[in-house]
């Protein structure tokens, strides 16, 4: 199904994405995809790397490896050339579809892969295309990465049928028959995450349009955005989400009243946040979600509209998902108990690629545990309330705490090191870093430049301390803050 979405002639004639003046039919989007596949490997060489900005080239990518009855590997725009080795020669990759302003980080690589650059491949006629091959159920349609790549990351491997469900979910809970207007989606999330994949073929499923913003974001040039091209819906972080909130005091000098329909997820937000959007755009809803990569990625959802007595919450279990609580090893689904927050349902990954040990811990007795801690309420809306796992938000990305102390310590300036984060007052978190430094000598400013050079931007600490020890356990270990 997902791999043949482009292939429905019914959606052809419909817009499927706006890049500033330049528009794109799914007609012509089929076309960019099927002379993508035509380029890709027949034998062998099943997982492909997408290594592309958000744009119309990263959807054409997508679909046209999907079309082949191939694996995509999404790579962020954002890591290093040291991460990207490290994830490619964990998969051994052997095709990456990149751009001619990226071909160099590849090509350096020790092995170099096939490297396809979308400026050179013409499209061709979906026509020339045999059919999709078919895949076997169990079969990884997407490879997401969820932890660092100094030692083995953890790779997420999702089916076609996880990211069917997880569409279909995305439909269960969504209002889109109440949409007068033309449907537009501005996606403002990463396109290689799971978020955002999904909200890509959801789109292709039902033919909806696609905005792109291609410009940083700013709340200005969001709203910018939204009133140019009459944006009905938006899929967003929480951090945008709170840069409305606190700055609905502002007068907005367009007009932004055709979006109404406000999806988003990531870090929390506070009741008190949400009470004052719903106030200041009062003709909009908001609907706040919860999930993970792990669970492509979706798990609750509002359904339609939230209740004013559970802003605090992240809605209700999508319909494919049962969500409990286990405390002391028993489940139970009992109102307001307080414990770690567990799933089971079709859109559950497969498994980490390669990492049984990693998938049995995550996955127990067919419940995947998710680290985080919340509750039900008595009409099974779901309240997060902290995190197990050491993990840190910063801008609708994932840090994982012991990534980023991989890194420094392998620096050779770092004895010892913790990695923690901490609210930056904007609905996000910040990476912070408190280190013991390997030589008196070591600087602060030549740790936070090996950082630079081996992390992607949002991972390296904004704010690093040295010290001359750290705090540690009865056991020896060092102690988390």
């Amino acid at each position: 199904m997902i791999r043949e979405l482009l292939l429905n002639q019914t959606h052809w004639a419909k817009t499927a994405v706006i890049d500033g003046d330049d528009t794109l039919t799914y007609g012509q989007l089929a076309q960019r995809a099927a002379g993508i596949c035509a380029q890709l490997p027949t034998d062998g060489g099943n997982i492909v790397a997408v290594f592309l900005p958000n744009s119309a080239d990263y959807l054409a990518a997508l679909f046209g490896i999907l079309m082949g009855g191939l694996t995509v590997f999404p790579l962020s725009i954002t890591l290093t050339e040291p991460e990207i080795a490290a994830l490619l020669a964990q998969l051994n990759v052997q095709t990456v579809v990149t751009t001619k302003e990226h071909w160099s980080m590849f090509n350096s690589l020790d092995n170099p892969p096939k490297i396809l650059c979308v400026e050179d491949i013409a499209p061709c006629a979906v026509e020339a295309l045999a059919s999709v091959p078919a895949t076997a159920p169990g079969t990884p349609m997407v490879l997401l990465s969820t932890s660092g790549t100094y030692g083995k990351a953890k790779i997420v491997m999702l089916s076609e049928q996880n990211m069917v469900t997880c569409v279909q979910n995305h439909l269960d809970k969504m209002a889109h028959e109440k949409c007068e207007e033309e449907i537009r989606y501005l996606l403002c999330t990463p396109f290689s995450s799971a978020y955002g994949m999904f909200i890509l073929l959801f789109l292709a499923l039902e033919g909806y349009t696609l905005v792109l913003m291609r410009e940083t974001f700013t709340l200005d040039a969001f709203y910018r955005t939204i009133a140019r091209y009459k944006v009905t819906h938006s899929e967003t972080g929480t951090a945008a989400i709170t840069l409305m909130a606190q700055n609905a005091w502002r007068e907005i000098p367009y007009d932004i009243t055709s979006a109404r329909w406000y999806g988003f997820g990531g870090s929390g937000i506070s009741k008190e946040l949400l009470g004052q959007l719903r106030t200041s755009f009062p003709w909009a809803e908001f609907w706040p979600g919860y999930g993970m990569t792990e669970t492509s990625p979706m798990v609750s959802k509002v359904n339609q509209h939230l209740p004013t007595s559970k802003l605090a919450s992240v809605g209700t279990a999508v319909k494919s998902m049962t969500i409990m609580v286990e405390v002391d090893g028993v489940r139970t689904n009992a109102p307001f108990v307080q414990g770690e927050v567990v799933v089971k349902g079709t859109n559950v990954m497969l498994g980490y690629y390669e990492n049984e040990a990693e998938t049995a811990k995550m996955i127990r007795d067919g419940w995947l545990h998710t680290g985080d801690v919340g509750y039900l309420d008595e009409e099974k809306y779901l309240y997060i309330c902290g995190r197990i796992k050491n993990i840190i938000l910063v801008r609708g990305f994932t840090v994982y705490a012991e990534e980023v102390e991989a890194c420094i310590l392998s620096s050779g300036l770092a004895q010892a090191c913790v990695v923690y984060g901490k609210p930056d007052g904007a609905g996000n978190e910040k990476v912070c870093a408190e280190i013991v430094p390997i030589a008196p000598g070591v600087t602060a400013e030549s740790i936070q430049a090996w950082c630079s050079s081996h992390l992607a931007a949002y991972k390296c600490p904004q704010e690093l301390i040295l010290k001359d020890a750290l705090d540690k356990t009865a056991t020896e270990k060092v102690k988390r803050l």
